[in-house]
C-alpha cells in the first residue's frame, strides 16, 4: 500500500493488461512507477476500467474547480478483474469509507 499520487492519464497503449481505457488527464512522473508496480504484482488499475462521467473520475479538484486529476487508484488483482463491478469516486471532503 502506498500513496504515489500517480496520474496515469488516458493513454493505455502498451499497458492494456494493467490499465483500462478510461483514465483522466495528463500523466505525471509517477505513472511509470505505478504501472511497473501493478505489472510486477499482476494488478489492474481499477478506476481506469469503467467508462464513468468525468465528475466520477476525479479524485482531486483544485480550489478554483478548473483542474481535475485522478491521483488515487486501486490496484486490483487481475484474477478478480471480471468480478469487479465499479470503481468510482465518492465526492466530498467528508467522505467516509467503511
Amino acid at each position: 500500500m502506498g500513496d504515489l499520487n500517480a496520474k496515469v492519464g488516458v493513454d493505455n497503449r502498451s499497458n492494456e493488461g494493467v490499465m483500462g481505457m478510461h483514465g483522466l488527464g495528463e500523466a505525471n512522473d509517477n505513472r511509470e512507477r505505478f504501472i511497473s508496480l501493478c505489472s510486477f504484482n499482476q494488478l489492474v488499475i481499477g478506476r481506469t476500467v469503467f467508462p464513468l462521467k468525468r465528475i466520477h473520475k476525479a479524485t482531486w479538484i483544485s480550489p478554483d474547480g478548473r483542474t481535475e486529476n485522478q491521483i488515487d487508484h486501486f490496484g486490483i488483482s487481475k484474477k478478480f478483474r471480471k468480478s469487479l463491478k465499479d470503481v468510482g469516486v465518492m465526492r466530498g471532503a467528508d467522505a467516509t469509507w467503511f
